[in-house]
């Protein structure tokens, strides 16, 4: 079996699914936070070694620490903290990531980012995108292309980062939750 041929046919199978799932306005693409690190927003490890910091402990659980903090400080301090953190508010550079992820034309783009450089992506490229960050979003469709915020966002107040917003996940974002699991079909390769 010769491995660089069986190689180049899974790549160029995978390149015919991508291609059809654009032409039927079927692709999703996911978006982790680390694509906006080169416009300054800060790494999941920099952003909780911050909060450590501050806390002066040496946990190494990166989602007990913001929990800490949230049970120390309170509400109205943890979320203030975070805002700095994560930069929110300040403008913040589109890169060439960014570009390239509207150049996919994908229906359906879904983030973890609590940024808006998607979205200003987007309206450079004169493209119109639903932002999903709550469920009260879904019901409401304006866009045929639709940018989900899993992890939702700070104007909304529902960013998830700590311990309990993941414990909780499901019960706080029950549509997203399950419009994500109906817009996903993953594929297996073996």
């Amino acid at each position: 079996m010769d491995i660089n041929k069986t190689l180049r046919a899974s790549y160029e199978e995978s390149k015919r699914i991508i291609r059809e799932a654009q032409v039927n306005n079927k692709l999703v693409l996911f978006v982790g936070a680390g694509v906006s690190i080169d416009s300054g927003m800060p790494s999941w490890k920099s952003a909780i070694d911050e909060v450590k910091h501050r806390l002066g402990i040496e946990e190494d659980d990166y989602l007990k620490i913001p929990q800490y903090y949230y049970d120390a400080r309170g509400k109205k301090e943890y979320t203030a903290l975070m805002r700095k953190i994560f930069k929110y508010g300040k403008p913040l550079p589109i890169k060439t990531v960014h570009r390239k992820i509207m150049q996919f034309n994908a229906s359906t783009i879904i983030t973890t980012n609590y940024d808006h450089l998607i979205e200003q992506a987007a309206e450079e490229n004169a493209e119109v995108r639903q932002v999903i960050s709550c469920d009260s979003d879904l019901p409401y469709e304006t866009a045929s292309k639709e940018l989900i915020k899993m992890h939702g966002d700070f104007e909304h107040d529902n960013f998830v980062l700590k311990e309990d917003d993941y414990l909780y996940y499901a019960s706080n974002f029950k549509l997203i939750e399950n419009y994500i699991k109906s817009r996903v079909v993953l594929v297996k390769s073996f």
